[in-house]
């Protein structure tokens, strides 16, 4: 066998390792499990399956043994400056097509490729056994503490709604809201506050009439009310409050909240709930008004768009 059919050949194998140990790191654990029960018939005794750790060592051994049956080989077949050029297109070609490309492969289709891929590196764990057992005891306090830090809830529940999915057990509408509920934890108001520039509001001496036309013509039933400028909120007022008095909305302000940019949507939607209040200002660290968040608008980030009595219906 010549030595370019030596590394294509090498390189393939290495491809395969490094495409099924990315692919195992890359799932989380809690799907990784719920495979074996589902594909395997609940094998979750075997090693490979229930500590993935000795997967991952028994791919590097498997990937260092075969770059140094590489390089072993190529040394018989050419020596002195032959021999460093032969290393560095080996390198060159190991690194591109059985590392940085098996790899991005393997991120991108994970799930898919380690029901393909597993059950061939659990055996290349079986033959490495006795080593596999001794660097995954050295090592096993080290990666406890990375496993706990990179993987997270959501990556695991993610990955379950994916497998889901493909599976036809969960509907797309149905991921697509428990999705939003994973990720409304982690959005902050700014990213879903309506900006200063599109705020409605009244100025609080303005008369109960031009304020009932405001409203009307914006289309909201609550809009806030300030003090000489949106930067000194003092409330919101409704627009049933002043169809039923008819008086200045200083005698019918409602409460609003302050909320910093960077409180995240479901702190400030628990707060809404616990002060059974609405609508909450958004303000810089100056006390400078950024925008509003509503209740409603944090609704829609959980469950998307609803409408209310002043939402148009659709064309027929």
């Amino acid at each position: 066998m010549t030595g370019a059919s030596l590394l294509v050949l090498f390189t393939l194998l290495v491809a395969w390792l490094t495409a099924a140990a990315t692919a195992v790191r890359s799932v989380s654990r809690i799907w990784l499990r719920h495979w074996a029960e589902t594909r395997l018939g609940g094998a979750l005794e075997s090693p490979g399956i229930e500590r993935p750790q000795r997967l991952l060592i028994a791919a590097a051994m498997g990937i260092a043994s075969l770059v140094f049956a590489l390089g072993a080989l190529l040394a018989f077949e050419a020596d002195g400056l032959a021999l460093l050029r032969t290393l560095v297109v080996a390198a060159l070609t190991l690194l591109v097509g059985g590392q940085l490309v098996p790899r991005a492969v393997a991120r991108r289709w994970s799930t898919a490729l380690v029901a393909t891929l597993t059950p061939l590196l659990r055996l290349l764990e079986w033959g490495f056994r006795p080593v596999v057992r001794l660097s995954a005891f050295i090592t096993r306090p080290l990666t406890r503490r990375a496993g706990a830090a990179a993987e997270t809830p959501r990556d695991a529940l993610e990955d379950l709604l994916r497998e889901g999915e493909m599976e036809g057990v969960g509907a797309p509408a149905e991921s697509a809201i428990i999705s939003g509920v994973v990720e409304f934890g982690e959005k902050t108001v700014a990213e879903v506050m309506t900006p200063r520039a599109d705020i409605v509001a009244v100025e609080l001496r303005a008369p109960a009439a031009d304020i009932v036309r405001i409203i009307a013509q914006s289309k909201y039933s609550r809009i806030p009310v300030y003090d000489g400028d949106l930067d000194h909120v003092v409330g919101l007022v409704h627009s049933f409050d002043l169809l039923a008095r008819s008086e200045a909305p200083v005698s019918v302000l409602r409460k609003v909240v302050v909320a910093p940019s960077g409180e995240r949507c479901d702190e400030l939607m628990r707060r809404l709930l616990r002060e059974r209040v609405h609508l909450a200002i958004i303000q810089d660290g100056a006390g400078s008004t950024l925008g509003l968040v509503t209740l409603e608008d944090l609704v829609e980030e959980l469950v998307g768009e609803i409408g209310d009595e002043h939402d148009e219906p659709p064309a027929t």
